[in-house]
């Protein structure tokens, strides 16, 4: 498979480990190869220490009627997500995962 697009930078603060990272700077509506971009497993990052994890992925797969969905999970506890965001814009998942990762927003989770 050859990608043309690079992995979607981000900015996280320390604590977090990338699990897994198939999350590319491709926006849904100018995507060739859809299906090979937007997957239900796009990202995972965990913060053992608090024992978090942020989980992105596209839903459902492979549909470009799709939207990203975004979930943040304490304990492994996927029943009841701590927060949750969808959207289908690239831009708007970026920020909220720079921000979920933010000691000074997760903290009240703790």
């Amino acid at each position: 498979m050859n990608r043309p697009f690079e992995i979607q930078p981000l900015r996280l603060l320390g604590g977090w480990t990338v699990e897994f990272n198939n999350f590319y700077e491709c926006e849904p509506d100018n995507c060739n190869d859809f299906g090979e971009y937007f997957v239900e497993d796009l990202l995972q990052l965990t913060n053992s220490k608090h024992k978090l994890v942020l989980d992105v992925g596209w839903y459902p797969d492979s549909d470009k009627n799709g939207t990203y969905k975004l979930f943040l999970i304490k304990d492994f506890n996927w029943e009841k997500p701590l927060e949750y965001f969808e959207s289908r814009n690239t831009k708007e998942i970026v920020e909220k995962i720079e921000y979920w990762t933010n000691y000074g927003f997760y903290q009240k989770y703790l």
